[in-house]
């Protein structure tokens, strides 16, 4: 019996060692992380079936200093579609990376090559593994991943035929860009310039989408000329709006009412949306992605309304809107929350959409006038852009898919978290589960056990 059991210890041993080499051989791996950050979201395997061009990935690294979560991700676009990745030793090949980038390249690096159309890009280690400092240990700690969405940014940069322009207003306090706003614009290839709107004769001949985002003050007339003859020629454009501000705004509300859009005095009170900072959601193709986990959050908003005598050439949609009970505060610096005299009643648009067809009959299909609207610059902060854990960032990618059309793939890869998750235990569950493992569960196997031996003591 012991010669036995010995042998089938020595095969399972054996099995097993197999088993660990033939899977380590066949690099077969299963992420269990909480993100799944190392493995490719439905944004890149999309936009790389779409690739014909050959795409090699050269990971410029030394055999035994590669960075475990970068390798992982580069792993799994080596045999993805036309992608192809290659390990390169830049001590052995020093001179290697000058053929496709003048940048000094470090440990980790990755130059994306188009080998059809010669086209290349550097992704640095240092946007794929983001550090921030830790003020406790008074040093740099790396805390996010996002080596998927950096990589497949340069992969649509190399691939994509024209890069998509957005030109976004200056000189009216507006808000300045959100550094996750820029990140979704730069990884869906869309470059982004400034258009000092006073000094302007004309916008840009190469301006794929106007963004005004969120100005505090007026524009003149001279200006509202400019971008009204913008517009009318068939241009796209994306506003938002500044809730909280005092100053007239006339030019700019005017952009807004010669497609439909009034805006309302003050800021919305709403007890059964703007409270939890959430509005219904209208049928519309621009939020239609938004799953039901997720939650479209607008903290503070003005409200729009649509005018009811449109031009047939003009066709507006509300993507969301407030409840029946919502009204506009029109003072901006009231101390209470209830309804005043001059308050505005609902309900409101908080986010709508705007196509004019008008300038299609002279130009063609394609250059019909498009708008979209958000009421709050708040829509569009980090907090709500960073994860997909809220619908905000799968609203502003599809609207700027809308604006730009389909030349554009606009990628909603969000970065991951590497500070790790402490499971909080609340004290009645503690308590709970001690007097189950230490008291309930050994008397249930003690008393199983003395009755055993007490009917077998018996028989």
């Amino acid at each position: 019996m012991g010669g036995y059991q010995t042998l089938i210890m020595v095969i399972v041993i054996i099995l097993v060692i197999g088993l660990n080499l033939v899977v380590n051989k066949m690099n077969i791996t299963v992420d269990l992380s909480s993100q799944k950050m190392f493995t490719l979201t439905s944004d890149t395997t999309n936009l790389v079936d779409k690739i014909k061009d050959k795409v090699t990935l050269y990971y410029m690294c030394q055999d035994g200093s590669e960075m475990t979560q970068i390798e992982k991700v580069v792993d799994n676009y080596d045999g993805l579609g036309t992608i192809k990745v290659v390990k390169k030793d830049p001590v052995v090949y020093p001179n290697f990376s000058k053929t496709y980038t003048d940048e000094e390249i470090q440990s980790n690096d990755i130059i994306v090559v188009n080998e059809t159309n010669g086209k290349s890009k550097l992704v640095s280690q240092s946007d794929m593994l983001v550090s921030e400092m830790d003020y406790q240990t008074m040093s740099q700690k790396v805390t996010t991943l996002d080596a998927e969405g950096q990589i497949t940014a340069a992969i649509q940069s190399v691939t994509s035929a024209n890069a998509t322009t957005l030109y976004y207003t200056s000189g009216h306090s507006e808000q300045e860009l959100d550094s996750t706003f820029k990140d979704v614009l730069n990884k869906s290839n869309i470059d982004m310039k400034e258009l000092a709107t006073e000094s302007a004769e004309s916008v840009p001949d190469d301006c794929n989408i106007l963004l005004i985002n969120g100005p505090q003050y007026d524009f003149t007339e001279a200006e509202y000329n400019v971008l009204s003859s913008y517009l009318k020629e068939g241009g796209k454009a994306m506003f938002f709006l500044y809730p909280t501000t005092t100053e007239k705004m006339t030019y700019f509300y005017k952009l807004l009412s010669d497609y439909g859009v009034n805006v309302a005095d003050g800021y919305i009170i709403d007890s059964k949306g703007s409270y939890s900072s959430q509005y219904p959601m209208e049928d519309s193709d621009l939020t239609k992605d938004v799953t039901d986990t997720q939650k479209v959050v607008i903290p503070i908003c003005k409200g729009m309304t649509v005018q009811s005598d449109v031009r047939s050439t003009l066709t507006v949609e509300n993507m969301m809107s407030t409840t029946d009970s919502a009204y506009a505060k029109t003072n901006i610096k009231s101390q209470t929350v209830d309804k005043e005299d001059g308050d505005i009643n609902g309900p409101f648009s908080v986010a709508l959409s705007v196509k004019d067809s008008y300038a299609e009959k002279t130009k063609g299909t394609g250059h019909a006038t498009e708008i979209v609207v958000f009421g709050s610059v708040s829509f569009e902060t980090s907090t709500f852009l960073e994860t997909n854990q809220f619908g905000n960032r799968t609203v502003l990618l599809n609207s700027l898919s809308y604006l730009a059309g389909q030349e554009t793939t606009t990628l909603a890869i969000p970065t991951r978290s590497l500070q790790q998750e402490s499971v909080q235990i609340q004290e009645s569950d503690r308590i709970f589960f001690t007097v189950l493992l230490v008291v309930i569960i050994p008397l249930i196997l003690l008393g199983s056990g003395l009755f055993i031996w007490i009917k077998r003591r018996k028989n």
